[in-house]
């Protein structure tokens, strides 16, 4: 099975550097001698989203067979296992981008006691407009509030291994193993654990998907609905180049360290 989910992630690497390399030709074409027109731009940023969507539609499959895997993926490197949110990045982390590209004149952030968007900006990177920044901090409010309900939803459902319904099994073994009989003699337990297990696996698998669906709304919703053609295409190179980063380095560091393959 794990050549499967091996494979998934490797193709999508693929894929990330070709998107990468046309992006950052467009990139390049805006300082030449031939601009590529807004048109052009948001096909390509359109094209990158589509890629960014199938990819997460491969993995719904793959969350459904095993989705404790993705909770901590053997083909990550132990780096980018680190920053694993319910299966992959934090949604979040797209508009951190955005505030970091935009830091040369933009410094924006949560009032955390007020619950209040905080910002002073000019013309940074991005060039960010009042209404654009507005709206950049908004969806960052709301989606700090919806990886919270995810986040603690995930937090009861790792503290109720500590209740049933596996807790009794594993006091049922106590008793066996005290009394000096086998779980065949008394009925079995396997069963029972794998039973206990699979209602946990189901309750993380729904925990993932909805995580993948707030990762690819929010990007969705930045790149195409509040940036500029030409904001979405750096944004989206920041964020590759990101990724792309943290996975090579990340390797190397586990082959410092004789870990990885």
């Amino acid at each position: 099975m794990e050549a499967r989910f091996l494979a998934c992630y490797e193709e999508w690497l693929g894929i990330q550097e070709a998107d990468l390399d046309e992006l950052l030709q467009a990139i390049s074409t805006q300082h030449g001698n031939r601009e590529r027109s807004d048109a052009e731009l948001r096909e390509l940023v359109e094209r990158c989203m589509r890629h960014y969507e199938e990819y997460h539609e491969r993995r719904r499959g793959l969350v459904r067979d095993d989705s404790p895997t993705f909770l901590c993926p053997p083909w990550c490197n132990s780096f980018e296992n680190s920053m694993i949110w319910a299966g992959g990045c934090r949604p979040s982390m797209f508009i951190r981008l955005i505030y970091s590209l935009s830091s040369s004149g933009l410094e924006a952030h949560l009032d955390a006691p007020a619950g209040r968007a905080v910002s002073s900006h000019g013309e940074g990177l991005m060039g960010l407009s009042s209404s654009q920044l507005a709206r950049v901090n908004e969806i960052h409010r709301s989606t700090l509030q919806e990886e919270d309900k995810i986040t603690s939803q995930m937090a009861t459902l790792q503290e109720n291994v500590a209740d049933g319904p596996l807790l009794p099994i594993v006091k049922k073994r106590q008793m066996w193993q005290w009394s000096g009989t086998s779980r065949v003699e008394n009925g079995g337990g396997d069963a029972e654990v794998e039973a206990a297990m699979e209602e946990y696996t189901e309750s993380m698998e729904r925990l993932v998907q909805e995580a993948d669906r707030l990762r690819v709304e929010t990007a969705r919703t930045l790149v195409l609905e509040i940036l500029t053609s030409k904001q979405a295409v750096e944004l989206l190179v920041a964020a590759k180049q990101l990724q792309l980063s943290v996975h090579e380095c990340g390797h190397q560091r586990d082959q410092r360290n004789g870990r990885g393959r």
